[in-house]
Order: C-alpha cells, then sequence, then structure tokens
C-alpha cells in the first residue's frame, strides 16, 4: 500500500496553488479525512 505524502507548494504570483489538490474527489479511495 502507497504512503500518500503531504506537502503545498505556493507561488509567488499564483498564490497557493496546490490548494484543493488532495480531495476526495481528486484521489478517490486514497483520500483521508482530516489532512
Amino acid at each position: 500500500m502507497a504512503t500518500p505524502a503531504y506537502m503545498s507548494v505556493t507561488g509567488t504570483k499564483q498564490g497557493l496553488i496546490t490548494a484543493g489538490a488532495f480531495t476526495a474527489d481528486s484521489v478517490g479511495n486514497t483520500y483521508q479525512e482530516g489532512h
């Protein structure tokens, strides 16, 4: 089983690039509530 890693990417012009990147819709059954 894969171990999910959590990170965020913030651009100087774009702001938070990874906002909403790890949602139930984007990753399916590997989603973990509260992370």
